[in-house]
């Protein structure tokens, strides 16, 4: 029988999303079926999994811009998203039900795990850090931060992806962790096949802008034309509220879809220091690039990117374990 395997995905940004995609590949590759629910886009994931639309499923951060964190309004949405959670997760548990849902992957709404639960199946959690972590930094978050960890302890274990917080308390509600290799996308097309369909010169010197889902309302895009040796390409949303550049400047009008294909093809890249992307930069073969994002020291380059394919098959594996242990 064909399993099938639901993905729970965090809207915030386009990070969470770009990697649980590839988990859904290799989930697919592996002949599951694959159910995806999150508020990110549904252009992001394969379209062979059932993309399923519904009630907001995670609170994560909000972020007016690519680089700055709004706490108030991050707390005032969890005053509003905390007394629904338990029908929230009741929801979810009888979706999970209805779909035929055998086992349930999280990054990292505690909603995910919670509704797992609920409906009697295993779960487990694919991430590099917790909202509880990212809350423990901020004032008057308390309440939050409980009811994060008690969706997370309702978890069977945790997928610990690198580039994680070494701090001992850093995942304090998961009772078993398992580390797996980095998820990251690889370049398809080459850098010159890009730089052709963009009407770019092989020997321009290229600087992508970009934050993902996130805008750069800071950004004087106008002073970019002082640097007419270089060529800046800017993706949605920064491009989207614009009405004129200077000349060296290029708009893309759409949010690529092959956008590590599109590193490849650039010299520079400026964004935010998240793990999607540096592992992009990685596996679009800009890794000397990567002091741009990061002082760190560690090898990144040094480490497998497989993690999608590790915790497919891990989960997979459970959940054989699992039906072997009904019948």
């Amino acid at each position: 029988m064909t399993p099938t395997v639901a993905l729970y995905v965090s809207g915030h940004g386009f990070g969470h999303a770009v990697r649980s995609a590839e988990v859904a590949r290799a989930l697919l590759d592996e002949a599951a079926h694959v159910l995806i629910r999150t508020d990110a886009p549904q252009w992001l994931f394969p379209a062979e999994a059932t993309y399923v639309t519904g009630e907001a499923i995670d609170v994560g951060v909000v972020q007016h811009d690519g680089l700055e964190f709004d706490v108030d309004a991050t707390r005032q949405r969890w005053l509003e998203f905390g007394p629904t959670l338990e029908q929230r997760v009741a929801d979810e548990a009888q979706l999970l039900r209805d779909r035929g849902v055998e086992f349930v992957l999280g990054d990292m709404p505690p909603l995910a795990f919670a509704a797992a639960a609920r409906a009697g199946m295993p779960s487990a959690a694919v991430t590099n850090f917790g909202w509880d972590w990212i809350y423990a930094a901020w004032p008057h978050m308390d309440e939050a931060i409980r009811s994060v960890q008690e969706g997370y302890a309702r978890a069977d274990l945790l997928y610990r992806l690198p580039l994680h917080s070494p701090c001992p308390d850093a995942f304090p509600a998961f009772r078993t962790i398992e580390d797996v290799p980095l998820i990251a996308r690889r370049a398809r097309r080459s850098r010159q096949a890009v730089r052709n369909e963009l009407g770019l010169h092989a020997s321009a010197c290229v600087v992508l802008i970009s934050f993902g889902a996130f805008n750069a309302d800071r950004l004087d895009v106008a002073a970019l034309g002082a640097f007419g040796t270089h060529t800046f390409v800017l993706t949605p949303p920064i491009s989207s509220r614009l009405e004129a550049v200077p000349a060296n400047v290029l708009r893309l009008t759409e949010q690529p879809k092959d956008y590590v294909s599109l590193l490849s093809a650039c010299d520079v890249v400026v964004t935010k220091p998240g793990y999607v992307p540096r592992l992009d930069v990685l596996s679009g073969n800009l890794g000397s690039h990567l002091a741009a994002l990061s002082n760190d020291t560690m090898p990144w380059t040094d480490l497998p990117m497989d993690g999608a394919q590790v915790v497919a098959r891990r989960a997979l594996e459970r959940l054989t374990v699992r039906r072997n242990a009904v019948t």
